[in-house]
C-alpha cells in the first residue's frame, strides 16, 4: 500500500529543494512557526517534508496540567499563557486559555498515515489536518489523544470516511513515527521547531526571513 518510507528517510536531506521540518502538536513555537513557514514557501519552489518529534512522551492519554508540566521550573505558568496567547494572536493565530497539555502519539500517527496516503492518492490532505490539529489543541484545548477527536478533527477537513480505528492501528503508520523519532535521535534533535535544508539548520521559532 504505502512505499517503504524508512530507506528513504536518510536520503531526504540530499534531495533538491526538500525542506525537513521537525515539529510536535504540543510544542506552541512549532504552532507559530508552522503559520511562518506557509507564509515563507507560498512563493517558492520547495517540498516540505515533516519529522515528528516526541516533545513530552511521557504524557499520559489523559494528560497533564499545565502546572504539572512545568513543575520546579520557576514558570509563571498564567503568565506565561497570556504572554503567548497575545503573541499568537498577533500572528493571527487563534489561542485559548490552555490549562492541560496532552498525548501527540494518535495524533502524529494520524498525520503519518494521512500523509502516506496523500502520496498514494494525491489527496492533499495532510496540511489541513496539520493546522485542525494545532487549533484543536491551542485554541480549543482539545484532548488530541482521543480518537474521537481526531475523527472531529478530520470531519472537520473533510475526510469523513477516515476510520480512526483502523489508522492508529495501521503499522506502517506506527513505524513511521518511530522512525521519525529516531531520526531526531540521529540528527541530535533535542527540540522543537528546526529545519533543515541540505546541510543548514535552523532551531527555533525564528520568523519568515530565516
Amino acid at each position: 500500500m504505502y512505499e517503504d518510507y524508512s530507506s528513504n528517510k536518510g536520503m531526504i536531506h540530499k534531495m533538491p529543494n526538500v525542506l525537513e521540518v521537525f515539529t510536535d502538536f504540543v510544542c506552541p513555537w512549532c504552532y507559530l512557526a508552522e503559520k511562518q513557514l506557509q507564509d515563507a514557501v507560498r512563493d517558492i519552489d520547495v517540498s516540505l517534508t515533516y519529522v515528528y518529534f516526541p516533545l513530552h512522551p511521557e504524557t499520559s492519554a489523559e494528560g497533564m496540567t499545565l502546572e504539572q508540566l512545568f513543575a520546579g521550573r520557576g514558570l509563571d505558568v498564567a503568565s506565561s499563557q497570556k504572554q503567548l496567547g497575545a503573541m499568537m494572536r498577533d500572528a493571527g493565530l487563534d489561542y485559548g486559555p490552555r490549562t492541560h497539555t496532552y498525548n501527540s502519539r494518535h495524533a502524529q500517527q494520524l498525520a503519518k498515515y494521512i500523509e502516506l496516503l496523500d502520496a498514494c492518492e494525491g489527496a492533499g490532505h495532510g496540511n489541513r489536518f496539520r493546522a485542525g490539529v494545532f487549533l484543536a489543541y491551542f485554541a480549543r484545548g482539545e484532548n488530541i489523544a482521543k480518537p474521537e477527536v481526531l475523527q472531529g478533527i478530520c470531519q472537520e477537513i473533510g475526510i469523513v470516511g477516515m476510520d480512526i480505528e483502523r489508522a492508529l492501528s495501521d503499522s506502517t503508520a506506527a513505524d513511521a513515527v518511530a522512525d521519525d523519532w529516531a531520526y531526531c535521535r540521529k540528527m541530535n534533535v533535542t527540540g522543537v521547531p528546526a529545519f533543515r535544508f541540505g546541510e543548514k539548520w535552523v532551531h527555533g521559532c525564528r520568523g519568515v526571513d530565516a
